[in-house]
């Protein structure tokens, strides 16, 4: 997409200047002329908009979004089409991802439960109303600064689905989802349900207390891969004084077979929050991280 799209107007809405790109578009900061208010519009990028499989999924995002009305879910204002583009309006979110923050910053389980607790609480809520997000990752999650704290919210929602809409896993040759986060029923394309959003959460919340991601190969199809068939690095192995109850609480979220995870979002966030107030005060503020050529 070329940055002529800066300066338009786009059904009332003045393009300014791009502030995020993902897989199906880029996301530009944007004026609302008849409110006066800034807001952020994500423009699918031309070459899928002529895909008949991408303008579904396009579609299907912005009704999904349009349904999620919850404090931790980035709001949906009004979507479109505008000559050869595709566009969705939503709330401008003034923070960084937490893919972004964890470049700078490392957790302890403490201040990893100020992530967990909003995250959980919005993924609980489309699940409810039977929508799957289909790509929770911490590129994903976004902070934003508010008073004296910060404020969580899950964004993008564009591989989301509903049980009854559209089932297939792949369009136009691209995997749902993000391999270093992908559930192993996701990565060998068999059929998946909610606990697929709770399997990616245990991979953010094994990165958010070890400040590295179970499995990462150069090969994005060996990333997938290695959720089905290899086993997950035990956080003990990485850091001896990792917690118990939090090393077997991981191992639970990350299980290759779903009936062996938690079951819902409410249950994983009930026992993040047992396992964390259970902790010493030293062992649940310390910070378990090591860096990764630590060992090398």
């Amino acid at each position: 997409m070329e940055d002529k799209l800066i300066g338009q107007t786009i059904e009332g809405y003045l393009v300014g200047p791009n502030i995020a790109a993902g897989g199906m578009g880029r996301i530009y900061q944007a004026l609302d002329t008849k409110r006066d208010t800034t807001v952020a519009i994500k423009i699918l990028l031309p070459e899928y908009a002529r895909d008949e499989n991408f303008q579904t999924r396009f579609w299907r995002e912005a009704e999904l979004m349009s349904t999620l009305r919850h404090p931790h879910i980035v709001p949906v204002y009004t979507y479109g089409e505008w000559g050869d583009y595709l566009y969705i309006v939503m709330q401008l979110v003034r923070g960084p991802s937490l893919e972004h923050i964890l470049q700078r910053r490392q957790f302890s389980p403490l201040t990893a439960w100020q992530i967990v607790r909003p995250v959980t609480e919005a993924l609980g809520f489309g699940h409810r109303y039977g929508v799957l997000h289909r790509d929770l990752k911490t590129g994903n999650i976004l902070i934003e600064r508010r008073g004296e704290g910060n404020y969580v919210f899950l964004t993008d929602f564009g591989l989301g689905k509903r049980p009854d809409f559209d089932t297939t896993l792949t369009a136009a040759g691209v995997s749902v989802g993000t391999p270093e986060y992908m559930a192993p029923e996701v990565a060998m394309g068999q059929p998946s349900d909610h606990r697929a959003d709770l399997y990616s959460m245990g991979v953010v919340l094994y990165e958010l207390l070890l400040g590295r991601l179970p499995f990462h190969d150069k090969s994005p199809q060996m990333t997938a891969l290695a959720h089905v068939d290899k086993s997950v690095p035990r956080p003990r192995t990485i850091h001896t004084r990792f917690p118990r109850s939090l090393e077997a609480l991981l191992l639970r979220a990350l299980e290759k077979d779903p009936r062996l995870r938690f079951q819902s979002a409410v249950e994983m966030q009930q026992a993040y929050y047992e396992s964390v107030k259970a902790l010493e005060p030293a062992a649940c503020r310390a910070c378990y991280w090591i860096p990764l050529h630590a060992n090398n």
